[in-house]
């Protein structure tokens, strides 16, 4: 009697086992080949900020000299605007600046900033942290700018002089939300000089009698966001372009920084560093610096 109980015993131990271990394994199957998530969500997002900062300033019989009076206005738009779909991407990026001074001595407003830079990239996620990607870039001004001097203002570039378009293929690494890095070994770049007072003259590497030039190089480009505090915030990008076609380790560079300074909900510091580096335009580092209080909106 013992003998027939212990065999239906281990009988019924032996299939409760076979069941949980056939459990176990379509489990771990399931996870072995469920599809891996996006490491952001699907769908829109949209983020950016609107700043206008005005400054003036005024002085009376002031022993150490300067303007009698000075009245500025500056307006810039940093806009984002993605879309992610499974492991296809599409970021655009908005940079649009336009700022005015006006002083007692020159007695009209004058330019002090001026930038269009609009920047679109799609990718393809092929590893956690990489992406397949192609990029493409324009910039230009709006207004003419001039060279200011005590007799003559000299126009020296226009809407679309320069303009540049870039269009690039590459890898994109992108490690968090506040980084990216995007490489390419191949990218073609086109300046336009469409302003006929420029025709008859080289500049911006445009050659005389031509309205545009096509360049062949590498492009490397970076961005960065940074809080750096509750009340304080950072958003750097720097370009690197190097042209094969002419003096290649002549690199173009483009810095710009922004650090804005909260007060409250509305009111805010804003310091704006610009450094520009490109030997067809000028063989001179060219740096710009705006700091002013004002209004800055998040949108």
């Amino acid at each position: 009697m013992l003998k027939p109980l212990i065999s239906l015993l281990l009988s019924a131990t032996l299939i409760l086992t076979a069941a949980a271990q056939d459990k176990t394994v379509k489990d771990l199957q399931k996870v072995a080949f469920k599809e891996l998530k996006p490491l952001e969500k699907d769908g829109w997002v949209k983020a950016g900020t609107f700043i206008i900062t005005v400054h003036q300033g005024a002085l009376r019989n002031w022993a150490g000299g300067g303007e009698q009076n000075t009245l500025g206005v500056t307006t810039l738009l940093n806009y984002n605007l993605n879309h992610r779909k499974g492991k296809m991407s599409l970021n655009n990026y908005f940079d649009i600046a336009l700022g005015f001074q006006n002083a007692s001595s020159f007695g009209r407003f004058r330019k002090i900033d001026d930038r269009i830079d609009i920047t679109s990239k799609y990718g393809y996620q092929f590893s956690k942290k990489w992406y397949a990607a192609i990029l493409g870039n324009f910039n230009t001004q709006t207004l003419a700018g001039y060279n200011y001097t005590d007799t003559v203002n000299i126009k020296i570039s226009n809407l679309l002089t320069p303009g540049k378009i870039l269009l690039s293929a590459g890898i994109d690494f992108r490690p968090d939300k506040s980084f990216t890095l995007f490489l390419s070994p191949i990218t073609s770049r086109f300046i336009l000089k469409t302003d006929n007072e420029f025709y008859l003259v080289d500049k911006f590497g445009v050659p005389p009698h031509r309205k545009s030039y096509t360049e062949l190089g590498s492009f490397a480009t970076a961005k960065y966001t940074k809080k750096i505090s509750t009340w304080a915030f950072y958003t750097g990008r720097l370009d690197l372009f190097s042209n094969y076609k002419r003096d290649p380790e002549n690199v173009d560079i483009f810095f710009t920084n922004l650090v804005t300074m909260k007060f409250n909900k509305w009111l805010a510091t804003n310091i704006s560093v610009d450094m520009v580096y490109d030997d067809d335009v000028l063989q001179k580092t060219q740096l710009k610096e705006i700091l002013g209080i004002g209004l800055t909106v998040k949108l």
